[in-house]
């Protein structure tokens, strides 16, 4: 292929849809997943200057809806759980996805750097 980009975003896709996948199966059907209304919150404020700053109203539009999300909720933020208050599992499954997704983040900046 021409585009290594495609093809790594493609790869990306699929590991996603593999962890969502392995994780609902892993889980109880019946514990609900609440969602964590801060973290909307800041990935809105984060979207809205990337958004205004590459000129993409898809990114400004989506963090303005986030922001507002998370800030109607605000009441639902609760408190953050300390790293040594959670499960040896949940440790584990936040390490790995901050490794992997430091891993596609420098494989684009590889790629980025590489294709021209």
């Amino acid at each position: 292929m021409e585009n290594p980009v495609i093809i790594i975003l493609i790869i990306l896709i699929a590991l996603l849809f593999v962890f969502f996948i392995v994780r609902s199966r892993s889980g109880d059907s019946e514990k609900r997943h609440t969602p964590n209304y801060r973290a909307l919150f800041i990935l809105g404020v984060t979207w809205i200057p990337i958004g205004i700053g590459t000129d993409n109203p898809g990114l400004w539009i989506t963090g303005i809806v986030l922001m507002m999300i998370g800030a109607l909720n605000k009441k639902k933020w609760g408190q953050e759980t300390k790293w040594a208050d959670m499960s040896p599992e949940t440790r584990r499954t936040k390490i790995l996805l901050v490794s992997g997704l430091t891993l596609v983040l420098l494989a684009l900046i590889l790629v980025f750097i590489f294709s021209k």
